[in-house]
C-alpha cells in the first residue's frame, strides 16, 4: 500500500465521527492573490498571518494545523488561475492533538487557496513538503539584523517586493531541516537599542558621579571631625 494512501485512510479513520461544523469561506479581497505556482507564501502582519498556497488539479486539499483550528484557520478562500472564486466545503476535526482541515471541491481545482492564522512575535513553520517557501515580513520590519534577527535554515535569497517589504525565500527546502524559524523586528530596533543602552550608560555615570561626590563629602567631614577631636 502506498504511504499516501495509508495516511489518507488513517486520517479518515481518525476524524470520522468527530468532524466539527463546516468552516465559513472568507473574502478573496482580503488576500494578495494570485500567488506563485509550486509556492507557499506567508504574509506576516502585526496581528495575523496569511497563507497563500498553490494547488494543482486536486479535488481536496488537507491541512494539519497546530492549535485551535478556529483561531489558526480562518476565512479560507479558493481562487482559480483565471481569478474566479471557487466554492468549496471545508470541515475540521482533531487528529493527534492537532486540527485536521479538509477543503473539498466539486471538480478538480487548480489555483490558490488562502487562509488566516493568528499572528505571533516569531514565525515558525514545520516543513512538510518540498515546495518553495516565501515569508513576507510586515513593512519596515527585518530579520537580517546582526543583533536581533534569526533565520534558520539559511535562506536561498532575501529580497524586497514592490511595497518595500522584506521577502525571505527558500527554494524547495528539504523536510529534513524540520522547521523554518524567522525572528524579526522593526528596522529601527537596533538604533533604539543603541539609544537605550547609551541612556543607561549616562545614567550609570551620573549615579557613580553622585556616589563619588558623597564619598568625598563624607571624607572631608571625617577629616574635620578628627581635627576637632585632636584640638
Amino acid at each position: 500500500m502506498k504511504p499516501e494512501l495509508f495516511l489518507g485512510i488513517l486520517l479518515l479513520i481518525l476524524v470520522s465521527g468527530c468532524i466539527y461544523p463546516q468552516i465559513e469561506a472568507g473574502n478573496p479581497a482580503e488576500y494578495e492573490l494570485p500567488g506563485l505556482t509550486n509556492t507557499t507564501i506567508f504574509y506576516l502582519t502585526d496581528s495575523s498571518l496569511q497563507v497563500v498556497e498553490n494547488v494543482i488539479n486536486k479535488t481536496s486539499v488537507d491541512f494539519i494545523i497546530d492549535g485551535n483550528a478556529q483561531t489558526n484557520f480562518r476565512n479560507p478562500v479558493a481562487v482559480d488561475y483565471s481569478g474566479k472564486t471557487v466554492s468549496f466545503n471545508a470541515s475540521m476535526g482533531p487528529v493527534f492533538g492537532k486540527s485536521y482541515i479538509e477543503m473539498n471541491f466539486s471538480s478538480p481545482f487548480s489555483g490558490w487557496v488562502a487562509y488566516t492564522q493568528a499572528g505571533g512575535a516569531d514565525f515558525i513553520y514545520t516543513i512538510t513538503k518540498n515546495d518553495t517557501i516565501w515569508v513576507v515580513l510586515p513593512l519596515n520590519y527585518t530579520a537580517t539584523s546582526k543583533f536581533l534577527g534569526v533565520i534558520q535554515p539559511p535562506p536561498d535569497n532575501i529580497t524586497q517586493d514592490a511595497s518595500g517589504r522584506e521577502v525571505i525565500i527558500w527554494e524547495k527546502p528539504d523536510p529534513e531541516y524540520g522547521q523554518i524559524t524567522v525572528k524579526y523586528q522593526q528596522k529601527d530596533a537596533p538604533t533604539l537599542l543603541f539609544y537605550f543602552f547609551f541612556s543607561l550608560f549616562i545614567f550609570f555615570i551620573f549615579v557613580m558621579g553622585y556616589y563619588m561626590w558623597n564619598i568625598n563629602k563624607l571624607k572631608k567631614k571625617r577629616i574635620l571631625m578628627e581635627k576637632d577631636v585632636r584640638k
